[in-house]
């Protein structure tokens, strides 16, 4: 939008002495025209804005205007640009790469970004490219309000088509989850976007409802599974990932190996596939419908291969 590169420029020409009218254009991705146009409407509105011609010439701001230059330090561009830096991985928004330049070009070319004490890096999260683009398409559905169609598999096993009005996209738990307003359950769902087979983008626009971002929690419509206390056994590699999900006041040892771990976990599939995620390192002690449920499922599995 015009009035959003208006700031930009302005913020740009307060931490630079000269910009070129070619290097806005490439940084704004707009022609060199348009920027000379907008350098008119700033000037137009008193924002006092000087050109100067020649190789090392460019467009500048009266240094009188720059009273607030000072007001992001480099460690406060610093943090943002961290924090940049580890969002572009996970959403390769044309937004977030123009926002993470302009960070960097206020810096200046007298300041660079110290070394690091802190860095983000999700590349072991990188996923195929046709679910990148699945979050692409809903983020530019989201900014234009947009109707989108899914088709999607829930949590048991179930097909279904949903138009829905995309509001939020959340990354969790090394997962994306798309909330908005399905149009056939007249009620806000949120949706895993693992779960969609199809989607599509439809030309038809929406008014936004009023939407209030609330913690991730259970779908209303799905209540949450009924826990139960299992008692396991694991071994060093095992209580990494115990300590992880549950927390190290679940874990006591038990010799130089092994450690015994009570958690609460659903008697059902899906408490079924975090154990077979430990594998061999995690051994259920017998007692309790949740031993014979388990050992029932892997017979289920074993019987596929028999």
């Amino acid at each position: 939008m015009k009035i959003e590169r208006l700031i930009g420029i302005i913020m740009l020409l307060l931490q630079r002495e000269l910009v070129s009218a070619s290097e806005m254009a490439a940084m704004f991705e707009v022609t060199k025209r348009t920027i000379y146009r907008d350098i008119d409407t700033l000037s137009m509105a008193n924002i006092p804005i000087y050109t100067l011609p020649g190789v090392k010439g460019g467009i500048g701001i009266m240094p009188t205007y720059k009273v607030d230059k000072k007001l992001l330090t480099v460690e406060d561009l610093t943090a943002i640009i961290t924090g940049l830096s580890g969002f572009e991985q996970l959403l390769s928004s044309t937004d977030i790469k123009k926002t993470l330049l302009k960070m960097k070009n206020m810096l200046g070319h007298e300041n660079q970004l110290p070394a690091a004490s802190i860095s983000l890096d999700f590349s072991n999260l990188a996923m195929k490219q046709e679910f990148n683009e699945n979050v692409e398409q809903l983020h530019l559905a989201i900014k234009k309000q947009q109707l989108v169609a899914l088709t999607y598999i829930d949590r048991d096993g179930n097909q279904t088509t949903r138009k829905v009005e995309p509001y939020h996209l959340l990354f969790r738990n090394r997962s994306w989850y798309l909330q908005g307003y399905s149009l056939e359950r007249q009620d806000f769902r949120t949706f895993k976007l693992s779960r969609v087979l199809e989607l599509e983008v439809s030309a038809e626009s929406f008014e936004a409802r009023p939407f209030i971002l609330k913690p991730f929690q259970s779908q209303a419509s799905q209540p949450p599974f009924e826990m139960t206390e299992v008692h396991l056994i694991v071994d060093k590699i095992a209580r990494e990932q115990i300590a992880m999900r549950f927390g190290m006041t679940t874990i006591e040892p038990l010799d130089a190996s092994h450690f015994s771990a009570k958690v609460m976990l659903p008697n059902h599939e899906a408490g079924y596939r975090f154990l077979l995620h430990l594998g061999a390192h995690v051994t259920v002690r017998k007692s309790g419908d949740f031993y014979e449920d388990f050992v029932a499922y892997l017979k289920e599995i074993q019987s596929k291969y028999d």
